[in-house]
């Protein structure tokens, strides 16, 4: 059914809340995740191809990245790759590849023939995560390849000067090449990965949306004691409680339906009309909801509120709905009963 919804204090800050900051809490939540995972298990976590890095020492001042930035890196072809690119890798030589000779592409697309199989021992990546060997950030100075036709980069940190990375990175050792990133949000990741940052963007947002889904399901809460009391006839639709509930749109049906018949004769269809609202294109099941409702009311008006009750517990379909109707059902029956047994007497 479609209605129109008045937004509470609550709902407008929830929904305040959902839009700015769940938003911030995932993206700081992803990006501290993989920081903590990098630095303490020395491990390069991927999210969609992505990979977060932090720069451990000044060998990449040159290029404007400082100890302690938070870079990020995607996986990449390591064919494509060449000087100039700026990766960051594990720096291990395995010991499968030292007797292989290498030799130096001139250039990126150059056709590779490889000479004999690839050893069986070499150590994959896998085997080196988490262990005593720190992700590197360099700059690629050449590109090389052995007789199994595999790539092997030789880097440098562009504030080395002309010293140039001992070891030949191999293609399965690279984690990815740097996505050039604007400063600020280096720094916002940065930021994010201090015990400040996870405060303010974690722990406080989190706290907030905690308040406020407590403030959400006290207010719920609420709205079934009222839609209760209005059941029993404790108040009236028009009370100031009832008017808040309905126009926030979150009266339950049952509650609508069973309320119809408490209702003051002459307010009957202007409650109606003020809790039920059909507008613009109904899709079937609400034409069919909608012509239910006139049916009921037809019912009500020319053969009661048992009729109108045993109708409406035919058409639902909710167990704990027709439990409700039941026992209106149960009282007007008892009524009746209590009624022959004072007119017999």
């Amino acid at each position: 059914m479609a209605k129109e919804k008045k937004n509470t204090l609550y709902t407008l800050f929830g929904k305040i809340g959902d839009i700015l900051f769940i938003p911030i809490i995932i993206f700081a939540l992803i990006v501290t995740t993989m920081i903590f995972f990098q630095r303490e298990n020395n491990k390069a976590p991927s999210l969609f191809g992505i990979s977060v890095v932090r720069i451990l020492s000044g060998s990449m001042i040159a290029s404007g990245f400082n100890v302690g930035d938070t870079v990020f890196v995607t996986k990449t072809d390591t064919d494509l790759l060449w000087e100039g690119d700026i990766i960051a890798f594990f720096s291990y030589s395995d010991s499968a590849d030292k007797y292989l000779k290498k030799t130096k592409l001139e250039t990126v697309d150059q056709q590779i023939v490889a000479t004999m199989p690839v050893p069986e021992n070499r150590v994959t990546i896998n085997d080196i995560q988490g262990k005593n060997y720190k992700i590197v950030f360099h700059q690629i100075v050449g590109v090389y390849y052995d007789e199994s036709g595999t790539r092997y980069f030789e880097t440098k940190g562009t504030s080395n000067g002309s010293v140039i990375d001992s070891t030949l990175i191999r293609e399965d050792f690279v984690v990815g090449k740097y996505v050039n990133t604007p400063n600020w949000l280096r720094s916002f990741a940065k930021w994010l990965s201090s015990a400040v940052g996870m405060v303010c963007c974690v722990c406080i947002p989190i706290g907030i949306l905690v308040i406020l889904q407590s403030l959400s399901l006290i207010e719920q809460i609420n709205f079934l004691y009222v839609e209760k009391r209005l059941i029993k006839g404790e108040i009236d639709w028009l009370d100031r409680e009832a008017q808040r509930l309905i126009k926030t749109g979150d009266m339950e049906e049952i509650c609508k339906i069973i309320y119809y018949t408490k209702v003051d004769d002459d307010e009957r269809d202007e409650f109606a009309e003020t809790v039920w609202r059909f507008k613009g294109k109904l899709s079937k099941k609400e034409r069919l909801y909608r012509d239910n409702l006139e049916e009921s009311f037809d019912i009500f008006e020319e053969k009661g509120k048992k009729e109108y009750f045993l109708f409406w517990k035919n058409h639902l379909k909710w167990k704990w709905d027709i439990k409700q109707i039941e026992q209106e059902l149960t009282y007007i029956m008892y009524n009746d009963e209590v009624n022959k047994k004072l007119e017999s007497r």
